[in-house]
């Protein structure tokens, strides 16, 4: 009996070493640095669309390797500001750039990250970009990402203003340029 109670006491002492083993290990926590994302440059400008992009860099400040699954781009500003412009938003990979908007799952390994560029496109169904966006007011835009590491997958997102400031700066040196 004294040999079943101590065996009982071992396996005790083991699995809550084991499962303090597991509880350290952490998981995979990602980061979209926003305050740290380029300032946005123009990068096509016709009378009708305007291109605009930045940087923004991301890091998995976990302890695990991770992967983010999915991420896009979702600007928050509705119709009433815009006035006959549409909007459109889409991100890439900066170190693995693609065009057909498509986000291809990728492992981001522990304490390192890259960066994604943030496009967005400014169409005016009058043809003049330069007038509908005189009075754009600062665009929020959530960058949304789906990640799963250790845990289950979940969902988040990390808001970044673009100021209409830096796009009316970017919009007259272009026309500069021009």
């Amino acid at each position: 009996m004294e040999f079943l109670a101590f065996l009982f006491i071992v396996v005790g002492v083991v699995m809550v070493a084991l499962w303090l083993y597991i509880v350290r290990q952490g998981d995979a926590e990602f980061d979209f640095l926003v305050d740290r994302r380029s300032e946005f440059i123009l990068d096509e400008l016709t009378k009708e669309k305007a291109v605009f992009s930045c940087a923004v860099p991301f890091l998995n400040k976990g302890t695990q390797d991770g992967t983010i699954m999915d991420c896009y781009p979702r600007h928050l500003m509705p119709n009433e500001y815009y006035k006959g412009c549409h909007v459109q938003s889409r991100l890439t990979l900066e170190s693995n750039s693609r065009n057909d908007g498509y986000w291809e799952a990728l492992i981001v390994f522990k304490t390192t990250g890259d960066a994604i560029v943030l496009t967005l496109t400014f169409t005016d169904e009058n043809g003049n970009i330069q007038q509908a966006l005189a009075d754009l007011p600062d665009m929020p835009i959530d960058i949304v990402y789906q990640a799963v590491a250790r845990s289950d997958w979940y969902i988040s997102k990390k808001r970044l203003v673009m100021p209409a400031a830096e796009i009316q700066a970017a919009l007259q040196q272009g026309v500069v340029e021009q």
